[in-house]
């Protein structure tokens, strides 16, 4: 029987915490965190009863940092087991309940007073929340959301495993704990760093992974996160071989990180130029986790490169219902809707519906009225259709954006000209 259920939790009204008896830990490990720890204890000392910190060996000022916002600090010799420093905090807790948070995390007020509202239940052992990692600027995907168990009961038998990407879950359900499924969001900034500090984390992980998998060479955890950090380091052979791998074996891995095995399979193979296992991998994506419009993206990208412009639109109108949440599931994908549109009317631009792309690439400058590509799109949509003072002011507005914009420039010249050189293609 599924131990765990959706709660849509309802509005609760803002104030201060007050007394209760509930009381709520929050424990973390940190190690040379000084320039994050202050955002991350600022967002939970309101409502977390105490803080709880494992330094692992920090030469930095972090203890000091944690000693300012009350917090108990113990010390504890790493020995590259997260797992390990994790249960160490566990040892020193005295809540009822137990929130486990990083130093790159934050929790808003509003997931605050759910956090504390939902703990006063009475049947249940655990929540589970919604991680938002925001993305590079340059990604289709501005945010991913991943689904974690961060607040349960303190109990002697629940103690995480693993020793990297550790888990707390299992040893809950072998209680037979009653799971909740929130509405909470933890907001998560280490994925946002720069490319090296990304590569250098992700070497890390690396080792981690691969002792990890010399005990378990069938865990499908593993693989998954062996799998993603090898692409993320541009290992694809090792990458593809460990996601196969994985999917090869009967597993109990949540939907979630199946589809994202297959996402990732496809981009690899789009970018080999094997379109043929690409629409592959995005199809079964699609199939497996209906509320992530990657793959949905995906299909389109493909379609463009065989210049399947109508079957890209259907793709692209699907990755926006999704992202919208017309499918009535919450997507555990942010896309980034500027370009999402901005590419919509491309495709039928190409087609020649220039009336339905300029709806798009308006649509397009609504979530981004900085961007001039949009502008210059809609400028050439108007000089074909003849709206030379249409297509004029669309230049100019790019040109006020970006005054040296030579697309712009050329189309006020086509606009000046008896007629126009494109109405004539």
């Amino acid at each position: 029987m599924d131990q765990s259920e959706r709660l849509i939790h309802p509005g609760v009204r803002q104030r201060r915490y007050v007394h209760i008896m509930v009381k709520l830990s929050a424990c973390l490990i940190v190690k040379n965190e000084s320039g994050i720890l202050p955002r991350c204890l600022e967002s939970i000392q309101s409502f977390a009863d105490e803080i709880i910190i494992v330094d692992t060996g920090s030469t930095d000022n972090t203890v000091e940092i944690a000693l300012r916002y009350k917090a108990k600090v113990h010390h504890f010799q790493w020995r590259n087991d997260f797992s390990a420093a994790r249960n160490e905090s566990l040892r020193y807790a005295n809540g009822d309940w137990i929130l486990y948070i990083d130093a790159d995390e934050i929790i808003d007020e509003a997931n605050a007073l759910k956090i504390r509202s939902l703990i006063n239940s009475k049947d249940i052992m655990a929540l589970t929340v919604r991680q938002c990692i925001p993305q590079q600027c340059d990604n289709i995907a501005t945010s991913f959301y991943s689904e974690y168990c961060r607040v349960f009961r303190r109990h002697p038998e629940i103690r995480f495993e693993g020793t990297i990407h550790e888990q707390i879950l299992p040893s809950i359900k072998r209680l037979g704990g009653k799971i909740l499924r929130a509405d909470i969001i933890i907001h998560h900034w280490a994925y946002a760093f720069n490319k090296e500090k990304k590569r250098q984390r992700a070497e890390r992980n690396l080792n981690y992974l691969l002792k990890e998998f010399e005990k378990n060479p069938d865990d499908s955890f593993t693989l998954f996160n062996l799998g993603m950090t090898y692409q993320e380091l541009g290992n694809n052979d090792s990458a593809i071989q460990v996601y196969l791998r994985m999917l090869e074996k009967p597993t109990d891995i949540k939907n979630e990180l199946t589809g994202q095995s297959h996402i990732n399979l496809s981009k690899i193979y789009l970018e080999n130029d094997n379109t043929t296992k690409a629409v592959y991998h995005a199809q079964q994506a699609l199939l497996l986790d209906t509320n992530n419009p990657l793959s949905a993206y995906m299909l389109a990208t493909i379609a463009v490169t065989k210049k399947q412009f109508q079957k890209a639109i259907e793709h692209l109108e699907t990755a926006i219902k999704i992202s919208e949440g017309e499918t009535g599931i919450a997507p555990n994908v942010e896309l980034n809707m500027a370009q999402i549109y901005l590419e919509l009317g491309s495709c039928r631009y190409s087609l020649h519906d220039f009336v339905g792309a300029e709806n798009d690439f308006l649509r397009s400058l609504a979530y981004d009225a900085s961007a001039t590509n949009p502008y210059i799109l809609i400028g050439n949509s108007r000089l074909i259709r003849g709206d030379k003072r249409g297509a004029k002011d669309m230049f100019e507005q790019a040109l006020t954006i970006n005054p040296q914009l030579t697309e712009a420039k050329s189309g006020l010249t086509l606009c000046s000209n008896e007629k126009s050189a494109l109405a004539n293609e």
